[in-house]
């Protein structure tokens, strides 16, 4: 009896340890499109417009994901990060478009920079982008009659 006892101790050990190995989900990444109107990175705005300030956006991403290359992740949170940009300067500062666009890259000595190209920073398990613009507003045109 003791014998199956046994037995039984070590079959249940086994499949609880068998049963709680498992492969970790891949996360789910939702694929962003950087905003084609009202952004401007390198270029300037042929319109007429005057600056009402700066705005930020930040966003934070899984970057344990062993489907996806780093490049790959930091491009779509990049037009993430400057959709919501545009809405915060809509949002907050009432303007029409954002201007100067640039990544921003925080180093360890406490320098940064800013780049034109989507740059991210990551610690091995979550990613980051922060961004920066100048939110504009057009001016408006005075028509002269003729």
């Amino acid at each position: 009896m003791f014998k199956h006892q046994l037995v039984i101790a070590f079959l249940v050990g086994l499949l609880t340890t068998l049963g709680g190995c498992s492969t970790l989900p891949t996360p789910h990444v939702t694929k962003y499109v950087f905003p084609k109107t009202d952004v401007y990175v390198e270029a300037k705005p042929t319109r007429k417009f005057k600056i009402l300030g700066s705005v930020r956006a930040r966003v934070n991403f899984n970057s344990m994901n062993p489907e996806r290359e780093e490049k790959d992740l930091c491009q779509n949170y990049y037009n993430k990060a400057v959709a919501d940009l545009l809405k915060r300067a809509k949002r907050d500062a009432h303007a029409d478009a954002v201007a100067e666009v640039r990544s921003v890259v925080f180093f360890l000595d406490g320098t940064n920079k800013l780049y034109v190209t989507p740059e991210c920073s990551d610690d091995g398990g979550e990613g980051q982008v922060l961004v920066q613009g100048l939110a504009i507003q057009w001016e408006k045109e005075n028509k002269k009659p003729d």
